[in-house]
C-alpha cells in the first residue's frame, strides 16, 4: 500500500504546476524501494498454500510505466526486474538494446508470474498482457485478435460471461473500477473485429448485472453505441435513410407499410436489414430507458426505411397512385362512383326534375358532381412516430393461432322448432284439441260471398291487421241447448227447461 501511494504521488506532482507539490515530489528510487521491501516482507507460500503475487506484479506494472514515461531505461528496468525472485531465465542478465526488445522481455516476465498463479485469481496480470499487446491510438485486427485471446482464457468466456474475482485484502469498490475497465476494453476490441454475435452476447451480460459496474451508465451508452454501429456496418445501412418518408404521402406509406408487414409476418423472409431491424427493437426492449433511446429510433427508422425503398416497392399489388385517382374527397377508402354527367343534369331521377315549388315550375338547384371540385391537398411526409410505431408494430406482431376444427361426431346437433311454433307456417295443424262441429250445427262458412255468390278465400295469417279475425262471435246463450254446453251433466228428472226456469221438480231418487 506504501509503495501505492508513492506513485500516486509521483505521477500527482509531475503534472502539477504547484512548485509545493514539486519540492514534496518522492523520487523514483522511493517508489521502487516501497515495492522491494514488501516483496520482501511478504509471507513465503508453503506446500498449502498459493504465493502471493501482488507485489511481483506491481513492481513489473511500475517499472514498465517508468518506462514509458520516459524516466527509466531500458537496461535499467530489465536489470531490475531479473533481480527478483520469479525472475525469467532464473534471474540471468538479458540485454535490451530498443522497444523492440522490450515488449517479447516484458510479456515473458508476466506469463512466468501467471504460471504461478494456479487459480487464476490475478486478472490484473492478463489485462497488462492484453494493453501491451493492443494499441489504441492505432488498432489494428492482428492486435485486437490476440488482445481478445487474452481475455478468452479467464476474464471473459465463450458465452461473454465476465469473471473478475475479488480478493479478501481488495478495497472496497475496486471489483467495479475493474469490472467497467475490461468490459470497455472488450467493447473495443470488438469494435476493431467486427464481432457483433459476442458484441450481442456481451450488451446483454452488462444489462443483467448493473450494479457490479462503477459507472454503469457510461459503460452501457459505450455498449449501445458499439452495438448500433456493429448492426449498421453488418447491414450496410447508412445514417438518415429515413429523410425518404417526408415526401411520401400518408396513403402511399399505409399501403406500403401494410404489404410489408404482411411480408415480415412469413418466417421464412430474410433481408440484412431485417435482421438489423430485429436486433434493434430487441435492445429498445432490453435498454428500458436506461439511456435515452434516440441513437435506437434512429437505427429503427433507417432500417424501416430500407426495407420500405428495397422489398415493399417490389411487393405484389396495385399501384398506390391507380387507388389514389379513384378516392373521393372524403375519407380514404372511398370509391368514386362513375356516373354520367349527363343523367344526373337531365335524366329522369335528375335534381332538376325532381326539386319543383307548388305550380310546377322548376326551380334551379346548382349540382356538384364527387371529384369535380379540385380535392384537399393530402398530406405528405411521415412523422418520426407513426415511422416508429409501424416498425416495431410489424416486428412484434404474433401471428394468429389456427383455430381447431372439431370433428364432426363431436358438434352438437341443433333439433329443429316444429312446425308448430314457426309463425306464419303452412304445415299441418300441431294441435289436435280442435272439437270436432256437431252434426246439428250449421255449415261454417269460410267467408262473406262476394258479388258473384262465391265465398272469397280466407285471409292468410300475414295480412293487415286491419282484418276481421277469424274467430265467430259467441252465440246466444237462449238459443243453445245446455246439453250441449255441459255434455257431462247428468239431467234430473222432471227437469224440464234451464235449471233456473219455473216448475223444477224435486230431485229423482237414486
Amino acid at each position: 500500500m506504501l509503495g501505492k501511494c508513492l506513485w500516486k504521488m509521483y505521477c500527482k506532482a509531475g503534472d502539477d504546476h504547484d512548485p509545493r507539490s514539486k519540492e514534496t515530489k518522492p523520487s523514483m528510487e522511493d517508489v521502487l524501494r516501497a515495492f522491494k521491501n514488501a516483496i520482501k516482507t511478504v509471507p513465503k507460500p508453503n506446500n498449502r498454500s498459493e504465493p502471493i503475487l501482488e507485489p511481483h506484479y506491481k513492481i513489473v506494472s511500475i517499472v514498465h510505466k517508468l518506462f514509458k514515461r520516459g524516466d527509466m531505461t531500458l537496461q535499467a528496468a530489465a536489470d531490475l526486474l531479473q533481480e527478483q525472485p520469479y525472475a525469467v531465465d532464473k534471474g540471468e542478465r538479458v540485454t535490451i538494446e530498443d522497444e523492440d526488445d522490450w515488449e517479447p522481455f516484458l510479456l515473458r516476465t508476466l506469463r512466468h508470474l501467471r504460471d504461478k498463479d494456479k487459480q487464476h485469481w490475478h486478472h490484473r496480470m492478463i489485462s497488462r498482457v492484453a494493453n501491451i499487446l493492443y494499441d489504441f491510438d492505432e488498432p489494428d485486427y492482428v492486435q485486437a485478435s490476440a488482445a481478445r485471446h487474452e481475455f478468452r482464457e479467464s476474464i471473459f468466456t465463450k458465452t461473454m460471461h465476465i469473471m473478475v474475482w475479488k480478493p479478501d485484502a481488495e478495497r472496497p469498490g475496486r471489483h467495479c473500477v475493474y469490472m467497467e475497465r475490461y468490459v470497455r476494453f472488450m467493447i473495443n476490441i470488438l469494435s476493431v473485429l467486427n464481432d457483433k454475435t459476442n458484441m450481442e452476447a456481451l450488451v446483454r451480460r452488462v444489462r443483467k448485472k448493473s450494479n457490479e459496474f462503477h459507472r454503469f451508465e457510461i459503460v452501457w451508452t459505450d455498449c449501445c453505441t458499439s452495438y448500433l454501429r456493429l448492426i449498421r456496418r453488418t447491414a450496410e445501412i447508412p445514417t438518415g435513410m429515413d429523410e425518404v418518408f417526408k415526401s411520401i404521402s400518408t396513403e402511399e406509406y399505409d399501403i406500403f407499410s401494410d404489404r410489408l408487414t404482411a411480408w415480415i409476418a412469413d418466417p421464412r423472409m430474410t433481408h440484412p436489414a431485417l435482421d438489423a431491424l430485429r436486433e434493434t427493437i430487441d435492445l429498445k426492449k432490453l435498454n428500458s430507458n436506461a439511456i435515452k433511446p434516440a441513437p435506437i429510433d434512429d437505427l429503427i427508422g433507417d432500417c424501416w426505411a430500407a426495407l420500405y425503398i428495397q422489398v415493399a416497392k417490389g411487393l405484389p399489388g396495385p399501384d398506390p397512385a391507380s387507388l389514389q385517382e379513384n378516392q373521393t374527397d372524403g375519407p380514404p377508402g372511398a370509391i368514386r362512383s362513375i356516373i354520367p354527367k349527363s343523367s344526373l343534369v337531365n335524366g329522369p331521377m335528375s335534381l332538376n326534375n325532381l326539386v319543383m315549388d307548388m305550380n310546377g315550375t322548376q326551380i334551379p338547384v346548382p349540382i356538384t358532381l364527387a371529384g369535380s371540385e379540385p380535392s384537399r391537398p393530402r398530406k405528405i411526409g411521415i412523422s418520426r412516430r407513426e415511422i416508429l410505431r409501424r416498425a416495431e408494430l410489424a416486428i412484434n406482431r404474433v401471428p394468429d393461432p389456427p383455430r381447431a376444427i372439431a370433428p364432426a361426431s363431436a358438434r352438437p346437433r341443433v333439433s329443429e322448432p316444429p312446425s308448430a311454433m314457426i309463425l306464419g307456417s303452412n304445415a299441418e295443424p300441431a294441435s289436435t284439441n280442435v272439437s270436432t262441429p256437431r252434426a246439428d250445427a250449421p255449415p261454417a262458412t269460410t267467408g262473406p260471398e262476394n258479388g258473384d255468390g262465391n265465398e272469397s278465400e280466407r285471409g292468410s295469417l300475414h295480412d293487415s291487421a286491419d282484418d276481421e279475425s277469424d274467430l265467430s262471435d259467441p252465440p246466444d246463450m237462449d238459443d243453445v241447448e245446455s246439453s250441449s254446453i255441459f255434455p257431462n251433466l247428468v239431467r234430473r228428472e222432471g227437469q224440464v227447461g234451464s235449471s233456473g226456469g219455473e216448475g223444477a221438480s224435486t230431485p229423482a231418487k237414486e
